[in-house]
């Protein structure tokens, strides 16, 4: 059980809300109560009495509050009291295109620098790595988005950003995006990912239409079927090194062009952490790298 989870138990019973006990722990509310609700299941009983209009603690919830409150401020004493070797185990997410473009030198870093911390990593899509963020299940995590769009609950370090291009086969006889949309069938990223959101902002805000039924989750996939000549796709890939081997051409989409955004989030609050604030400075370090190789691509 995530030890966050009785800091937040604390916060309920201390505030009487989950609303008022999220802005304590820099949370939101429904990830507030879904913690509470992993631990009615941890414990097979209720805290919490909901039967009226406002929630009324159990006597098991004071329980366990009493039991834990003393543990968590000395752990919380002695983390502040501890030596300058960092070690433990982190959780870290990565969206595809980080888990090759970044985390391989950053978790290289750590492993020189800090050989006593270990680096779980977990791939997902952006929007599920936020939500394992903000439930808990993760510490950290390199996501995309498209835009300004970005959980004002969380801290956003930025790390690259990358303009979307229009991918097309070699051989493609227009000269231009809006062409080239037009006389091929379009090769879809999957549908609710942040990068189908931005490219179906883009197209409408172009006054693109776009045809197609191929939808694929992976980029290497994509660029493999658009040099195969199925089609053409639009993809932000900061990582030049993907298009080694892929007889493909790219196209710039012009004023509407979307940006991706790729940045390391952590939930608020947390940046004084030791161990995550090491994390940090190893992926920034990572980026940097990343962004250097591309010049040289």
């Amino acid at each position: 059980m995530n030890l966050a989870f009785f800091a937040t138990l604390n916060a309920v019973i201390k505030y009487g809300s989950f609303a008022r006990a999220a802005l304590e722990v820099n949370l939101s509310p429904s990830t507030v109560s879904l913690q509470m609700k992993r631990l009615e299941e941890y414990y097979g009983q209720p805290l919490f009495d909901r039967s009226a209009s406002t929630i009324k603690p159990t006597p098991l919830a004071h329980e366990v509050a009493g039991l834990i409150s003393g543990t968590l401020e000395q752990m919380e004493s002695l983390r502040r009291r501890g030596s300058s070797v960092i070690e433990g185990c982190v959780a870290l997410g990565a969206i595809e295109s980080m888990q090759a473009h970044i985390l391989p030198e950053a978790m290289r870093y750590l492993r020189e620098h800090s050989p006593r911390l270990t680096v779980r990593p977990v791939r997902d899509t952006s929007h599920d790595l936020l939500n394992g963020l903000k439930e808990g299940t993760i510490d950290a995590a390199i996501v995309a988005f498209a835009d300004d769009e970005r959980n004002k609950r969380l801290d956003w370090y930025p790390l690259l950003q990358e303009e979307m291009v229009l991918v097309a086969p070699k051989d493609v006889a227009q000269d231009n995006a809006a062409a080239i949309l037009q006389a091929h069938d379009l090769i879809r990223y999957g549908r609710g990912s942040n990068i189908a959101v931005a490219i179906d902002r883009y197209l409408a805000a172009s006054g693109n239409t776009a045809r197609g039924t191929l939808e694929m989750d992976s980029t290497h996939a994509i660029l493999a079927m658009v040099s195969a000549g199925l089609g053409v796709s639009i993809l932000a890939w900061p990582d030049r090194r993907a298009f080694v081997g892929y007889p493909v051409r790219e196209v710039r989409l012009g004023e509407h062009a979307p940006r991706m955004h790729f940045s390391l989030v952590t939930r608020r609050g947390e940046t004084s952490d030791r161990v995550l604030s090491v994390i940090k400075d190893a992926v920034v370090r990572a980026a940097n790298v990343a962004a250097g190789r591309n010049r040289w691509l």
